[in-house]
């Protein structure tokens, strides 16, 4: 569902560069991924060292867990740069194991900049973690709203038997077509769930 052109975008590391964020995005052992918001919220999620096989930070550098003197389980130091093509065939992975957990499909990432702020913004808006700036914006035939989040979304298009006028735009300004997507074969397209795929931005009239 990953289409082969996309829109560069570095705000998240930029803004991680200045030193003003500290969340994370990690693998588990399972091969899925999660966001967190904070360090804690990381160490809180896991149990064990070896359930979380990599974690991320906005500059790519990657972690795992270790143990504390008193065997608690802390953050380990940085084992330097992820990486990139193991983690763009795991993300890729994760999304086609778990659609109905990563609905938001952005263009096929070239370099470890663009899979890292993909990670951070998807999995965050899928998490509801609305970013400071910009809104959601759903058009509809041309009918403009600002839903709240993703699942204000879905509510919306549940009501319409065609997708096709649908676009969607999320807080990073990325334009997403949504498209229903079946759990069965056997079952009908209503009875899915909705995936959104990144399209190309229209060129401003001149």
């Amino acid at each position: 569902m990953n289409t082969t052109s996309r829109r560069i975008q570095d705000t998240p590391t930029l803004r991680a560069r200045a030193g003003i964020v500290r969340d994370f995005v990690a693998v588990d052992d399972g091969g899925d991924f999660t966001y967190h918001r904070s360090e804690q919220d990381l160490l809180t999620a896991f149990e064990y060292v070896g359930e979380a096989a990599c974690i991320i930070d906005r500059n790519g550098c990657a972690y795992r867990l270790a143990l504390d003197p008193n065997r608690h389980l802390i953050l380990g130091p940085s084992r330097g740069q992820v990486e990139f093509h193991w983690l763009r065939h795991a993300w890729l992975d994760a999304q086609n194991a778990h659609p109905e957990g990563h609905r938001l499909r952005r263009f096929y990432p070239t370099t470890r900049d663009e899979v890292v702020s993909d990670l951070f913004e998807t999995l965050a808006l899928e998490r509801g973690t609305a970013p400071a700036e910009g809104d959601w914006s759903l058009d509809i035939d041309g009918r403009a709203s600002h839903p709240s989040g993703i699942e204000d979304i879905d509510v919306q298009l549940r009501r319409q038997d065609v997708l096709a006028h649908a676009h969607v735009t999320d807080p990073f300004g990325h334009l997403y077509q949504p498209a229903r997507h079946r759990r069965h074969w056997y079952l009908p397209a209503a009875a899915g769930f909705i995936l959104y795929i990144e399209i190309p931005a229209p060129a401003a009239a001149r």
